[in-house]
């Protein structure tokens, strides 16, 4: 089984070069690596945390709209966090 680095460059030459299954428009790519490019100008990437660091506490909705600190998580154990889109 591939690495995980392995397959994120697999999946980003695929989409990059705009074949199935993504068929991303070649402008829609150019915009994409525009937006990438600027964010990493910006030093944002610097500033943001690394795997390991602790997060500042917060307050955010769960799926199901209650609000969840993660300190009260954190009290039953390691926490991991991941955005999600949404139901569509």
């Amino acid at each position: 089984m591939a690495g995980l680095q392995q397959r994120l460059d697999e999946f980003k030459t695929t989409f990059d070069s705009g074949a199935p299954p993504y068929n991303a428009p070649h402008e829609a790519i150019e915009t994409m690596h525009r937006a990438t490019a600027e964010l990493k100008a910006s030093g944002i990437e610097d500033r943001s945390l690394k795997a390991g660091d602790p997060a500042p506490g917060f307050t955010l909705f769960n799926q199901d709209h209650v609000q969840v600190a993660s300190s009260d998580l954190l009290r039953q154990g390691p926490l991991v966090i991941s955005f999600f889109r949404g139901h569509w």
